[in-house]
Parts: C-alpha cells; structure tokens; sequence
C-alpha cells in the first residue's frame, strides 16, 4: 500500500485529509438542548509556530506526550501544567499518533512510519510494513498494540512496538463496495479485542486481529473514539458534529446531536458521564452522557482547530484536560 494509492470512491467519503483540514468548517443551524450556559473555560498552556502542528496526545498519571509535524515530540512530568521538547531522531515527517503504557511509548506517522521506546525517551525506529500513512496506535499493558491508517492498513505487534505484522481483512464482506476505509482511531482492551472507527461511519470489532466485524456504518467519516474504563461506553466523533455512543461495549450505536457541523476530530469520556469533543474551530462538552451538549465558547477554540483531547491524573484523582492542535497549541479545559 502506499500514500498515493487511487480507488473509486463514493461522495460521501470524508477522505484521508479531512482529519486534518484545519481551514474546512461545517456549521449546522440544528436546535439543540443545552446542558448548561456555554462555558468559556479554556487556558493556554503553551503556543508554537504556526508550522508546530500536533496531532496526538496521551497520558499514563501525571507522565504525557504530545506528537506532531516534522517529529515534533513534547513531554510533560506534571500533569500537563508544563511541556518540555524531547529530541527524535526523525525531523522531515509527521508523527500522527502515540500511545504510552507502562512506561513505555509508541509513534506512528507517514509513510508508515514506527518508532518505540521501552522509556518513552530514546525512541528506535521499527522494520517499515508498510507505505500507508499510520493515523492511530493502541498498546495494552502485556505489550499486545495494533496500529491503524491508510486504505484500511492494520498493523500488530506483540513486541511493545518493535516489530509488526500486517493484518488482512476481507473487505467485501464489511464495505459495500469492497472499498478499503480509512481508519482514524483504535482501540486495544486488555483482554485483545480491537475496536476501530473509520470512514462510512464505520465501527469495527476483532477478537484477535484475524477476524473483523462491522459493528455500525453510515455516511459520515469517523475520527475519534473514547472508551470508558471498563468497555461497556463509547464515544466516536467525526465529520457534521458527528457523536456517536454506546452503552453495551459497541454492540449498538446512538447517534447524538451536538449543535454543531464542525469536523470533530477529537474525544474524550469520563466515567462520570462527562464527554468533550474537539475538531476545526469547536470543542462541544456533555455533561449527562451525550443528552445534552453546550459548546465551548473561547476566542482560543473559535480561531483554532484541536486535534485530540487527552486527561491527566494526578494525587488524589486531580485531573487536567487538554487538547493538542494548530501551531503547536496545548489549551487546557475546565470540565
């Protein structure tokens, strides 16, 4: 597979690059219920240049990184208050996501790029499998991740990331015209099942990575996905203000309406019932599990976009929530 690849695709795809079209926005006049006033709590913790893209960011308690444009790798020891360079050893291609368990960290970007690092600091590229860009990485505590991108591209590794083994899946039993989709996110529970979203609105389930499923599909591209600690909920977002939720472990999908049409790349759910989603030039928050939704109303949303949402964890459960994105922009969010 390779970047460049071409197939006859239908209108409504969102294509590769609508994740990343940070000037697109799509506003719908939709009436929604309000949970509450809209809130304006958003605080810069930290600012680039305007090429500084970031496209991911994760936490294990109070340790995070973010990724982004040209191996642009950030850390943080401190909940996220702080943000540190940290130097890779690539500097001419994105790095699109990254996972962190146990210590341990993977990057994923273009050209199917791989890299691990057993201390989240010196980072050792892994064998190529792949030309596909890599959009999405998941790893469990045992060191069983999976890797998602491209054309349908899924990538295993039993080896915290050190080696991969493509997986084949059989199109034309789950689009339905054998299409291969791009898939945004993944992710891998503990006990080895995956579940992936993607284009035509798609859900995917596998047990073992052999065998996949179709759990839902529609029209819209899906960009997000949280899960709840314990499986049972999920949230996916993605293209029109797209958010989608599951209370029965993905078996079933509930389509929610936002009160926007922005690109919503990004989400994150706490066990408390507390959603936020985050896209082009919007970050919509629900409080009640997705019934109700008020949007984020700040001058640092409005004129931005934000990739991915991610929590930190400190002493005595303290949280910090933010969001990565346009020119290396690090917000945290008020709950």
């Amino acid at each position: 597979m390779s970047e460049g690849r071409q197939h006859a695709r239908p209108a409504a795809r969102g294509g590769l690059f609508a994740r990343f079209a940070a000037m697109a926005v799509l506003l719908s006049g939709a009436a929604v219920s309000m949970a509450a006033p809209p809130s304006s709590g958003a605080k810069l913790l930290r600012h680039g240049t305007a090429h500084d893209a970031l496209y991911d960011v994760v936490f294990e308690g109070e340790r995070g990184i973010a990724v982004g444009a040209f191996g642009n790798v950030l850390v943080t020891a401190d909940g996220g208050a702080t943000w540190q360079v940290q130097a890779f050893p690539m500097k001419h291609l994105a790095l699109m996501a990254v996972a962190m368990r146990e210590g341990k960290c993977i990057a994923v970007g273009q050209t199917g790029l791989v890299y691990a690092a057993a201390d989240c600091k010196t980072w050792k590229a892994a064998p190529s499998m792949t030309k596909s860009r890599l959009l999405a990485v998941d790893v469990t505590r045992q060191g069983v991740a999976y890797a998602v991108g491209a054309f349908g591209t899924i990538l295993k590794s039993t080896d915290w990331g050190q080696s991969w083994a493509v997986q084949t899946v059989d199109w034309s039993g789950i689009t339905d015209d054998g299409a291969e989709p791009h898939l945004y996110d993944i992710h891998v529970a503990e006990d080895g099942s995956v579940t992936a979203v993607g284009e035509f609105e798609l859900v995917l389930r596998s047990s073992d990575g052999q065998q996949w499923k179709a759990l839902h599909k529609g029209e819209r591209s899906l960009f997000g996905l949280s899960v709840v600690e314990g499986g049972k909920k999920m949230y996916a977002s993605g293209q029109s203000g797209a958010l989608l939720s599951s209370t029965d472990g993905g078996a079933t999908w509930t389509s929610h309406k936002t009160g926007t049409g922005a690109i919503l790349t990004g989400v994150h759910a706490t066990a408390q019932g507390e959603v936020l989603a985050s896209g082009i030039n919007a970050v919509v928050l629900s409080r009640d599990g997705g019934a109700t939704w008020s949007p984020l109303n700040s001058k640092l949303v409005r004129n931005a976009w934000y990739q991915a949402l991610a929590a930190s964890e400190g002493t005595g459960g303290k949280r910090r929530l933010v969001a990565v994105g346009a020119g290396g922009t690090i917000l945290e969010l008020d709950l």
